[in-house]
C-alpha cells in the first residue's frame, strides 16, 4: 500500500498574495512529511477568457489527464484530494471512480464547498444545481473517508446525503511559519482585520463602527482614509503572520457591522475560515461572531471571544482587564504551537 496526494500548481496573478493558495500548500507539506507522496496532476488554471466550446473541451481535457495520473495507483493505495480541485471538471468523478473500481482508497480533505456555502437550494439556479451535483456532490458521495472543517460541516453533509461515518473533523486548519515570527499584540491596539479586503466578499469592512480602531491587511481595498481605520497594505501569507500588530484579530464576514448575514454569513455558521488559523498562529487572540463555527473552539481553548455585533468591541476591550489579555494571549500561543507543527492535520490523517 502506498499513500499519495494530488498536487496541483495555481500560478494565477495576485494569487500569492490571499491566503487562497497558502492553506493548500501548507497541506500539501505536512502531507509529504507524514509520509504521502505528490502525484503531479496538470492542466489549465485559467479559463476565464475560454469560450463555450473551449471550455466544453477543457472540461473533457481535465478529466482524461486525471485518468492517465490515477490509473498510476494500484489496488489498496491510498490518494488524498485536495478538495475543490483547482482544474475543477464536470467529469472529474469519472476518473475518480474508476478508480475506486481498481481498489484504490479516495480520500478528501474539505478546503470550501460552493454547495454549502450558496445558501438554500431555492436560490439557486437548475444550471448551478447541476454543477454543483456534478462537481462536488458526485466526489462526495464517491470518497471512502472525507476530512471536513467541524461537526457542524459534518452534519450539514450528512442533511444532502453524505454519510457520516465516513467523516472526520479537522477543528481547525494549520498554518505553517518560521520559527519567531510572531504579531506584536497589544491590548490597547487596534483590532486586526486579515484576508481579502475586496467589497463584494468583506462589504462589513467598509461599515466599521466608529467607537473602535481597526487596522486593515489585505488585497483590494477601496475604502479611503478614517480616522479609526488604518490600511497596512497586503503581505505574502508566509510573511503576515510577522507583519500584523493589534490587540485581537477580528473573523468577521457579510454585509454589516451588525451581524455576519447573507451566504457568506451564512458559511460562517458552518466553515472554518483560514484568517483565523493565521491570527492563532500569530499568537493574536481571536474576536468572532458568536455564531460562527469556530467559536466554540475560541472558547474552549481559552484564545478568544465571541461577540453578537462590532459594536460590541468598545465596551468588550475597555472591559478586559491585563489580567484577562494575558490569559487569553496565553491560550492563543498555545494553540498557535499546535498550528506551526501541523498537529491537526496529523490528528485528522490518522
Amino acid at each position: 500500500m502506498a499513500r499519495y496526494y494530488a498536487k496541483e500548481v495555481q500560478t494565477a496573478e495576485g494569487v500569492q498574495r490571499t491566503a487562497g493558495i497558502k492553506a493548500r500548500d501548507d497541506i500539501s507539506v505536512i502531507l509529504e512529511e507524514a509520509g504521502y507522496a505528490p502525484l503531479s496532476v496538470e492542466g489549465p488554471s485559467d479559463r476565464a477568457d475560454y469560450n463555450a466550446v473551449l471550455k466544453a473541451a477543457a472540461h473533457g481535457r481535465i478529466a482524461r489527464t486525471w485518468s492517465e495520473k490515477l490509473h498510476t495507483l494500484k489496488k489498496g493505495d491510498i490518494l488524498l484530494i485536495q478538495f475543490p480541485v483547482i482544474q475543477h471538471s464536470l467529469l472529474q468523478f469519472l476518473p475518480v471512480h474508476a478508480a475506486r473500481r481498481r481498489g484504490v482508497r479516495i480520500v478528501l480533505l474539505i478546503h470550501d464547498l460552493d454547495t454549502l456555502r450558496g445558501g438554500k437550494k431555492e436560490n439557486k439556479s437548475l444550471p448551478k444545481e447541476m454543477r454543483l451535483f456534478l462537481e462536488e456532490k458526485t466526489l462526495l458521495k464517491e470518497a471512502d473517508r472525507i476530512i471536513v472543517h467541524n461537526d457542524r460541516m459534518k452534519a450539514a453533509l450528512a442533511e444532502i446525503g453524505v454519510d457520516q461515518r465516513k467523516m472526520r473533523s479537522l477543528g481547525i486548519f494549520d498554518y505553517l511559519a518560521p520559527d519567531g515570527l510572531f504579531a506584536e499584540a497589544d491590548r490597547k491596539g487596534p483590532v486586526v482585520i486579515a484576508g481579502t479586503l475586496r467589497r463584494h466578499k468583506a462589504a462589513y469592512a467598509y461599515h466599521l463602527p466608529s467607537g473602535s480602531r481597526f487596522r486593515l491587511y489585505g488585497v483590494g481595498y477601496e475604502g479611503g482614509e478614517q480616522p479609526n481605520v488604518e490600511y497596512k497594505g497586503s503581505f505574502p501569507p508566509d510573511e503576515l503572520p510577522g507583519a500584523i500588530s493589534g490587540s485581537f484579530g477580528l473573523v468577521w464576514d457579510g454585509d454589516t457591522a451588525a451581524t455576519c448575514g447573507g451566504a457568506y454569513g451564512a458559511y460562517l455558521r458552518i466553515n472554518n475560515p483560514h484568517k483565523a488559523s493565521l491570527y492563532l498562529a500569530a499568537g493574536l487572540p481571536v474576536l468572532i461572531w458568536k455564531e460562527a463555527a469556530l467559536a466554540p473552539f475560541m472558547e474552549q481553548h481559552r484564545c478568544g471571544l465571541a461577540i453578537g455585533s462590532l459594536d460590541e468591541i468598545p465596551a468588550l476591550l475597555e472591559g478586559l482587564t491585563d489580567d484577562a489579555y494575558e490569559e487569553l494571549l496565553a491560550g492563543a500561543r498555545r494553540v498557535s504551537a499546535k498550528l506551526r507543527s501541523g498537529y491537526y492535520t496529523r490528528r485528522a490523517l490518522r
